[in-house]
């Protein structure tokens, strides 16, 4: 059975509380730690590029290309991996009700029926623009970039007693961090049924990040990847399309 709608725009001014304070909080928290550093006498700098807030090696519109490629293409393995999740959970007899984002769905497309003018852009700088750029930095800048110097630093030492080499600690540290911060990242959306879909896309968000070493491409991609969703909710809601979410 289909899940009631929720208040759309208790929902949104929620994500952005939530969002905003998680942002804060980590943009803060990397200002401590820089500030104990240099107490401590470790050279350390308060720029966030240290958080993927770079410029791109790639350039700036070479990178936003490439983020929109990867988004695409993410959005194509969803219409695969999506069914077979449904069938592989229908299969073993779990619910595929989508308990969180389809109730939210529905609450906007009511509103942006009701009130298309302030529901639609208000949706797109909230689902398409702002919680992307906070999910970026917090799951690829913080969480994974941490887990890569955390898994690098202690791989050095085995190097050093002659148990590694550069390419090695390389490798493990990106794949440790890659499935930490995709796991988190995935099961934090509190969607069975989309976990398999969202745990691909943040693996490619990560090699996105490792790749250009800035968070501009994952964040065009992310964007991208969820603008499919906020389209189908406009259409429907306008009645351009005569279908439910």
């Amino acid at each position: 059975m289909a899940s009631d709608s929720v208040d759309p725009v208790a929902a949104l001014l929620s994500v952005l509380l939530i969002d905003g304070v998680i942002l804060g909080l980590a943009i803060g928290g990397f200002w401590a730690g820089v500030f104990v550093a240099r107490r401590l006498g470790h050279p350390a700098g308060y720029g966030l590029g240290a958080l993927g807030l770079s410029k791109p090696k790639l350039g700036y519109f070479a990178a936003a290309k490439l983020g929109l490629v990867v988004g695409i293409g993410a959005l194509a393995v969803n219409f695969v991996v999506f069914p077979l999740s449904v069938f592989t959970l229908d299969e073993l007899g779990y619910s595929t009700e989508r308990t969180v984002q389809e109730p939210l769905m529905r609450g906007i497309q009511g509103w942006v029926g009701a009130q298309p003018e302030i529901a639609i852009p208000t949706t797109i700088f909230v689902i398409v623009l702002f919680a992307p750029a906070v999910e970026e930095v917090i799951f690829r800048g913080v969480v994974y970039g941490s887990l890569r110097k955390l898994v690098a630093l202690l791989s050095g030492r085995l190097q050093r007693l002659g148990k590694g080499t550069d390419r090695i600690t390389g490798i493990i540290s990106f794949i440790f961090a890659a499935l930490g911060s995709s796991a988190l990242f995935a099961v934090l959306h509190l969607e069975l049924v989309l976990l398999p879909a969202l745990f691909a896309l943040a693996i490619a968000l990560c090699v996105l990040y490792e790749r250009t070493d800035s968070l501009l491409p994952c964040f065009v991609a992310h964007a991208s990847f969820n603008s499919f969703a906020v389209l189908i909710i406009i259409l429907s809601g306008t009645r351009v399309l005569t279908m439910q979410v």
